[in-house]
């Protein structure tokens, strides 16, 4: 068992310049390990099943059938370990395939550095990443009727106050704590309260993760 609490991560990217970039990026921190490097998918699989990584960066583009594709058999290969996909292209069904396929995190490819870190350590804990620019795009678009009607399940809407769904809506429209007190007339303080409320009932931790159950029962 490891005891040094360091995220082992398997960097699958296909362009040197940019993986080799990451892992000198990455290396800096100290409570991650770069532990394998890839460039196509077969290459891919072969690392993480023979290093069980914690996580995986995943290009959506890889060679031969590309990233999203690849996270399947990653699951299977190592359950534990987690994919993050990182894209060049930013749009709701290549967000909506990655998150279905089992994707734990989506990122763009120009992300900085502090958002992919946070992103990695978020992930490793057990959370979904999608950086908050994207999130408004993919929940107000096509995608997410697809997500709704695939995956609706899980608690009723009646275990969640009026109030409370109301703020929910808010949330998938990728506002802040301050607008949607603007929106409704109410304090940032008491927004807080509502989402603490929200993230207790529903077991939950993250805002994307309260996002994604609200999309689940149909509030939009």
């Amino acid at each position: 068992m490891r005891t040094d609490g360091k995220v082992r991560i398997v960097i699958a990217e296909d362009h040197e310049l940019f993986r080799k970039g990451l892992h000198l990026i990455l290396q800096r921190d100290k409570s991650i390990e770069i532990v394998g490097e890839a460039t196509t998918v077969l290459h891919a699989i072969r690392v993480i099943n023979k290093l069980k990584p914690d996580v995986v960066l995943l290009n959506t583009t890889l060679p031969e059938i590309g990233g999203i594709e690849v996270i399947p058999p990653i699951r299977q290969e190592s359950p534990m370990t987690k994919a993050i996909m990182l894209a060049a292209a930013m749009n709701e069904t290549t967000i909506f395939k990655a998150l279905k396929a089992g994707a734990k995190g989506y990122l763009s490819r120009n992300a900085s550095v502090s958002n992919l870190i946070k992103a990695i350590k978020a992930v490793h804990e057990g959370d979904v990443w999608v950086e908050r620019k994207l999130i408004a795009r993919f929940f107000q678009g096509e995608a997410a009727l697809h997500f709704q009607r695939e995956e609706r399940g899980g608690m009723t809407n009646q275990e969640l106050t009026p109030r409370e769904q109301e703020i929910l809506r808010y949330l998938t429209h990728g506002l802040t704590n301050k607008e949607i007190g603007q929106a409704l007339f109410i304090s940032e303080k008491t927004v807080k309260s509502h989402l603490n409320s929200i993230f207790k009932k529903l077991n939950v931790t993250r805002r994307l993760q309260a996002i994604l159950y609200a999309i689940r029962q149909g509030l939009k």
